[in-house]
């Protein structure tokens, strides 16, 4: 996109004629009206604009203009443009069903992969086609058993597809419209679908719960009607876990984008216009978003007129309608299912836990320090008194963990919504710990990693719920969807406290927040190489360490690095290795043509003593004798450990310090416990060390009023401190920027408690 489209967008949507537009902009577009008219059009095509209400009436043919529209769709294999209906249906006799179908066809006949067509379409396209990835790869394996001809035989791979839609789930509240239909369509139809037909033809659109269900259905499979799913400023929504999403792809066209932008920030306690608000879009565009997210299953329209009195939804509107009986029945049919499905749900959660005080979980027959892991799901303290709620937030690492590890066919639900919607609400999280309290017993090899997180997390939900609500949050989501200041402005709204896992992947970008107060990395930079250096000389302490200007070429080692067989290698972005020092010098080199490397003294062992010190650190018994050895046990003694703690203000905010016991190769001459780097936040990889975590926010009082303005301020200095600090190494004046950290101008060394 070149620098100045957003500018001449604006005056697009606008509808600015090229006379009246500024003298700057006329400028960019070489004074030529033929050229603003072929911007005007391609973005008209583009964000599927309304050719009636739009630029582009005064100059083009409206028939010619949506077959342009069409065929760009179909080649950008985007989604059908279903708030252009009334156009495509009865004008271009083109439905959502004969759309993917050609979608489908082209790219098995340019024998591209599934995985080519973007998420939402993968979803339309099951819902209407029942084509997913099996059904395509089987019916591509048909295609070539047909010999090398296949491709040149006009209708050989529609013969092979559906030749009608799905039966597909359909509301009562939404509206049915009246399609392309001949004299002949209407002689094939039953009675009661003439009836409905009719009554289409002389009142317009209805809403399809006043009409037999099975006759609605039945004209939507024979593509004589089109459903509208109508949309309020009012209107509450809620997103439940995800089911049946296809995770191929990002299409990136722009209401995808806006999709994603949605996703993350929709909840049901905010109405369509004060999103529409919080995230300055046009509240139309909004409106077809959450349309879609009702069409394909992904939102619950709260604040529909209900089919029966719902005392328990206090958005729901009045009833006024008189619904046909036969969605009256299959409503009853519905909820004696789902009943039936919770109770069965229920009673594979253990009865002995109860829920206990405030900042603690008790099993009702042994009172044991990891009961809080094993309670039963409870519905939690709503917010603070404002509404607002607390915000976990986690890295993608959470997610594929808990898709990947074989935990459970309904946690992968809640895992692919938190993966590609970027969030699960309060409203979600007691189903989510339903699944969570179906994991039992232990686990071997690779899957204790993936059961270790999904009990801790437990643990995490349970902890943070009894205090008030909770909403998680998947930080790569919330920093790609939304632009800083919606995201400022939906943080402040929504939250009144930020949580971090810890620690938060290098690869994702870490949330900058001063209000609400983050609990996590306070800037971009902290979770990169440049804080190690800084943390090193801040407390003096810490194994030699060097980073590496990017281009560096290495000849000779630091003498530093020679003492030790292996050396932990960090690049920018990505999670560290431990490399021997016998292949340090290639490796570093290679490494160092794509970005900075820090390399930090590891020691004899690849697997060398690393312990996870929590923070605030325990009190020491009054006149006990210092240990004459430190161990796992009483590393919280050590005086590096409380220096850490006092020089860096850890006492105020929460999560663990990293220990790690650093051996030189000599004959065990020189050993020593050292910093290796310490983080702010929950840890999720080690139940016990996160009890420990939880008990002392519990103790000290962390989420205290007072506590959170003095973390506040203390987070300020030190994000000031470690950009001084960068500002120093930098050819360049540092300047603020969320979105990139600066690369260091040249190589820094820490050793012997100096950096230089």
């Amino acid at each position: 996109m070149e620098p100045d489209d957003s500018v001449i967008e604006r005056f697009v949507f606008e509808q600015v004629p090229f006379e009246k537009l500024p003298v700057f902009v006329k400028k960019r577009l070489e004074s030529s009206k033929d050229v603003w008219k072929d911007r005007v059009y391609k973005f008209s095509l583009k964000h599927q604009l309304r050719w009636r209400t739009n630029l582009v009436k005064s100059f083009s043919e409206e028939r010619a203009y949506y077959v342009d529209m069409l065929k760009l769709c179909k080649t950008s294999l985007t989604l059908f443009p279903y708030h252009l209906s009334d156009v495509m249906v009865r004008s271009l006799r083109v439905t959502p069903f004969r759309y993917y179908l050609e979608i489908i066809e082209n790219v098995m006949r340019n024998e591209f992969s599934y995985d080519r067509v973007p998420n939402f379409t993968a979803v339309d396209c099951v819902r209407l086609l029942g084509i997913g990835r099996n059904e395509f790869i089987d019916t591509m394996n048909k295609c070539r058993s047909m010999g090398w001809m296949w491709k040149k035989k006009k209708n050989g791979i529609f013969e092979l597809l559906p030749q009608f839609a799905r039966p597909i789930s359909i509301e009562h509240w939404w509206l049915v419209c009246l399609g392309f239909v001949t004299d002949d369509d209407a002689r094939r139809c039953s009675d009661a679908e003439r009836a409905i037909i009719d009554a289409l033809h002389h009142s317009g659109p209805r809403q399809a719960g006043e009409f037999d269900r099975a006759s609605v259905v039945a004209l939507h499979i024979k593509g004589l009607i089109y459903l509208d799913i109508p949309i309020e400023s009012d209107d509450f929504l809620s997103v439940p876990p995800l089911e049946n999403f296809v995770m191929n792809r990002v299409g990136g066209d722009f209401f995808e984008s806006l999709l994603y932008k949605i996703f993350v920030s929709i909840d049901e306690r905010t109405s369509v216009d004060k999103l529409a608000a919080v995230l300055d879009i046009d509240i139309e565009l909004i409106k077809q978003a959450m349309s879609l997210y009702c069409r394909l299953g992904f939102a619950i329209r709260k604040s529909a007129e209900p089919l029966k009195p719902d005392p328990a939804n206090p958005y729901a509107r009045p009833m006024r309608s008189a619904w046909h009986t036969s969605w009256l029945r299959a409503a009853e049919q519905a909820t004696a299912a789902n009943n039936s499905y919770l109770k069965m749900r229920v009673k594979s959660v253990p009865d002995t836990f109860i829920y206990g005080a405030a900042d603690t979980f008790v099993n009702a027959q042994h009172a044991q320090p990891d009961a809080a892991a094993d309670a039963r799901p409870v519905r939690s303290p709503e917010a603070s008194g404002d509404g607002r709620r607390i915000g976990f937030v986690f890295d993608y690492t959470l997610a594929a963990l808990l898709m990947m590890g074989n935990l459970g066919s309904g946690l992968k639900s809640h895992a692919v919504t938190m993966y590609e919607v970027g969030k699960l609400p309060e409203e979600s999280l007691y189903d989510l710990l339903l699944e969570l309290d179906k994991i039992d017993g232990h686990a071997e090899g690779e899957a204790v990693r993936y059961y270790d997180h999904a009990i801790t997390l437990r643990h995490v939900l349970r902890f943070l719920q009894a205090t008030r609500g909770v909403d998680m949050l998947r930080s790569e989501r919330l920093q790609t969807s939304l632009e800083p200041a919606i995201r400022e402005r939906m943080m402040r709204q929504n939250y009144s406290l930020l949580i971090s896992m810890a620690p938060i992947s290098p690869e994702t970008p870490a949330i900058t927040s001063t209000i609400p107060q983050h609990f996590g990395p306070a800037l971009p930079e902290v979770n990169t190489p440049w804080f190690s250096m800084y943390f090193y000389g801040r407390v003096g302490a810490g194994p030699p360490a060097t980073l590496f200007s990017k281009g560096t070429r290495v000849r000779l080692l630091p003498r530093a690095f020679t003492d030790y067989e292996y050396e932990r290698l960090s690049q920018w972005n990505k999670d560290p290795s431990v490399v021997s020092v016998n292949t340090l010098l290639p490796t570093l080199n290679e490494a160092l043509l794509e970005s900075p490397v820090l390399v930090q003294a590891f020691g004899r062992s690849k697997e060398p003593l690393i312990v996870d010190v929590p923070f605030p650190l325990a009190d020491a018994e009054p006149g006990a004798p210092e240990p004459a050895e430190y161990t796992a046990d009483n590393l919280h003694l050590h005086p590096l450990v409380r220096h850490v703690q006092d020089t860096m203000g850890l006492t105020m905010s929460f999560g663990f310090i990293r220990m790690l016991f650093l051996e030189d190769s000599s004959v065990a001459e020189r050993r020593n416990w050292v910093p290796l780097e310490f983080f702010l936040g929950l840890p999720l990889f080690s139940l016990s060390l996160c009890q420990a975590v939880c008990d002392r926010i519990a103790s000290h009082q962390l989420f205290s009023d007072e506590n959170l303005k003095r973390f506040s301020v203390q987070q300020r200095y030190l994000s000031i401190d470690v950009l001084d600090f960068i500002n120093k190494y930098q050819d360049e004046e540092l300047v603020f920027d969320e979105t990139t950290v600066p690369y260091p101008a040249r190589t820094l060394q820490f050793l012997n408690g100096v950096v230089t």
